[in-house]
C-alpha cells in the first residue's frame, strides 16, 4: 500500500505517541514496583502501628505532664545552660580534647567518601590545619547564622570505619559530632590554619564550625538577644526569610529565636546575620504562629504529640549528618520547645531524671514495669547507645518513638542490619518477624536497661 503525504506525516507522530504511552505505562508499573518494594522492606510494626503520635493520646491531653512550677524550674536551668557559651571567659574543653581526637583517630583505619582508606598523611594534614598552637588566641563569643555541623576535624570530608562491618560506613561519619541550629550561642577558641574553620563550643558539645556559618557578637548584641522573650520553631524545614524578602536559613524543630512583637497570626522575630566583617547583625522576620510559637510551650501531651508528629519519617543522620537526626538529637529537639535542656548523647540523657532500672528482668516484666511506671511523652526508654520516647500503648504493648538505623540480623553467619533509617513508632520488639533476626542482638526489648522519668530536676 502506498502512503499518502498526509499518512507519511502522521505515522511518525503516531509512533511517538505510542512510545510515550508505552513509557507512561512502564513508568506507572515501575512506580508501583518501587512502592511495593518500600512496603515489603518495612517492618511489621511500622505497617501495623498507627504512625501518628496523636493516635496514642488518652485522658486529658491538655493536662500538664509536669507542673507549671516544675516547668519553670526546668526553664531557668535551660536558660542558664543554653546561653552558657556567652558567659564563658575561656573554653571548657582544652588541649586534652585535641590530644584525644588525634590519638583516637590515629588508632583507627578510616575510609573516605570514595570508600578508600584514609592515609596517615591525610590525618597529619588535619592535625596541622587544626592549629592548636593558636588555642585561646581568640576567646570570642559568636552565634550560628544557619543550621550547621560541629565537626571533630576541620573538614567536611567523612571518616567512615570499615563499611563492611554492620552499623558502619554511610551514614556513620565519625567526624560528625553534632548538628547545630541557627541562632545558637557559641564560644570560639581559635581558627584553623587555613582560616576556614572555628573551634567552637555550644552548650552541649565542642567541635569545628565553618567560619561562614557563624558571626562574632559583642556585648550589645548579646544583651539585646537575651533580654527578649523567646520563640521556637515547631515545624521542620521552615524557611526563615527576612522582611526584605531574603532567605536567611532553614528553621528546624528546636530552633530558638527572640521575639520583638507578638501578633495573632504572625510573630516578628530576630534573625542573626553575618556581615562582611564577620560580625553579627540582626534582621527581622515575620513568622507564622502555626510554625513558630512562644517558648516554652506548655508541656502537655497534645503539644508533645504535635512536635513529635513533625519528626515522623525523618531520615536517620548519625550526629546530625546531612542535617538529619540520630536518636539523641531527636529526643533533644522534642524537648527543646518545652524549655527542657538535654545533653547531647543518649547515655547522658538517660541520667536526666528519675531512673528506674529494668536490668535482669524478663521481657514480660519489662513490659509490665513500663506500662505501670512510664508517663506517655515524658518518659525515656534506654539501652546502651540508644534512647527512645515512650508515647503510650497499642493493644497492651508499649509504643516508643525513636530514630533508628536498623535491626541486627544474622545471615549466613555474618552480622548485618535490616535498615529502618528514620523516625518511627514501634513496639519494644520491632522486626521480630524477620527471618534472619539476630538471636542475641535482634530484639530491642532484650537490651533495654531502664526508663527515665522526666518529672524531676537533676
Amino acid at each position: 500500500m502506498k502512503l499518502s503525504r498526509s499518512n507519511k506525516r502522521t505515522l511518525p507522530s503516531l509512533l511517538i505517541t505510542l512510545f510515550i504511552v508505552s513509557l507512561s505505562v512502564s513508568g506507572i508499573a515501575c512506580a508501583a514496583e518501587v512502592r511495593e518494594a518500600e512496603v515489603s522492606n518495612e517492618i511489621q510494626d511500622v505497617l501495623e502501628l498507627p504512625q501518628n503520635p496523636f493516635f496514642y493520646l488518652s485522658g486529658d491531653y491538655n493536662k500538664r505532664l509536669i507542673s507549671e512550677e516544675e516547668q519553670q524550674d526546668h526553664l531557668r536551668e535551660f536558660m542558664k545552660l543554653y546561653f552558657s557559651p556567652w558567659s564563658q571567659s575561656g573554653p571548657r574543653h582544652g588541649m586534652d580534647v585535641h590530644d584525644w581526637i588525634f590519638q583516637h583517630f590515629g588508632e583507627k583505619q578510616g575510609y573516605g567518601e570514595n570508600l578508600r582508606p584514609r592515609s596517615g598523611e591525610w590525618l597529619e594534614g588535619q592535625k596541622i590545619n587544626s592549629n592548636f598552637q593558636a588555642f585561646r588566641s581568640l576567646d570570642r563569643k559568636a552565634i550560628s547564622v544557619r543550621g550547621t555541623d560541629l565537626r571533630l576535624l576541620p573538614t567536611d570530608r567523612p571518616f567512615f570505619y570499615d563499611p563492611a562491618l554492620p552499623g558502619e560506613g554511610f551514614p556513620f561519619d565519625h567526624l560528625q559530632n553534632s548538628g547545630v541550629h541557627g541562632g545558637e550561642p557559641l564560644f570560639i577558641s581559635h581558627l584553623s590554619k587555613d582560616g576556614a574553620w572555628a573551634w567552637s563550643e555550644t552548650s552541649y558539645a565542642a567541635g569545628w564550625i565553618r567560619v561562614e556559618d557563624l558571626a562574632f557578637v559583642n556585648e550589645e548584641f548579646m544583651e539585646k538577644w537575651m533580654s527578649l522573650p523567646l520563640g521556637v520553631v515547631t515545624s521542620d524545614k521552615s524557611p526563615l526569610t527576612d522582611e526584605e524578602g531574603l532567605f536567611r536559613f532553614m528553621g528546624t524543630i528546636g530552633t530558638i529565636l527572640p521575639i520583638t512583637d507578638r501578633g495573632i497570626a504572625k510573630n516578628r522575630v530576630l534573625l542573626p546575620v553575618r556581615d562582611t566583617d564577620g560580625k553579627a547583625i540582626v534582621k527581622t522576620a515575620l513568622l507564622d504562629v502555626e510554625h513558630f510559637r512562644v517558648h516554652p510551650l506548655p508541656f502537655t501531651s497534645w503539644n508533645a504529640a504535635m512536635v513529635c508528629e513533625g519528626l515522623i519519617n525523618n531520615p536517620y543522620g548519625w550526629g546530625g549528618y546531612l542535617e538529619n537526626r540520630d536518636c539523641s538529637s531527636t529526643i533533644r529537639d522534642i524537648l527543646l520547645p518545652f524549655g527542657i535542656w538535654m545533653p547531647r548523647n543518649s547515655g547522658a540523657q538517660a541520667k536526666t531524671g528519675l531512673t528506674i532500672s529494668l536490668e535482669g528482668m524478663e521481657r514480660s516484666e519489662k513490659i509490665r514495669a513500663i506500662l505501670r511506671e512510664a508517663t506517655p511523652f515524658s518518659t525515656l526508654v534506654n539501652k546502651r547507645g540508644h534512647v527512645m520516647l515512650y508515647i503510650g500503648y497499642y493493644h497492651g504493648r508499649p509504643v516508643i518513638l525513636h530514630n533508628t538505623w536498623g535491626i541486627g540480623t544474622l545471615e549466613e553467619g555474618s552480622e548485618r542490619r535490616h535498615i529502618i533509617g528514620k523516625t518511627v513508632l514501634t513496639t519494644l520488639e520491632p522486626g521480630k518477624e524477620l527471618d534472619h533476626l539476630h538471636p542475641d542482638k535482634g530484639l530491642l526489648i532484650d537490651s533495654i536497661t531502664g526508663i527515665t522519668l522526666l518529672g524531676g530536676i537533676r
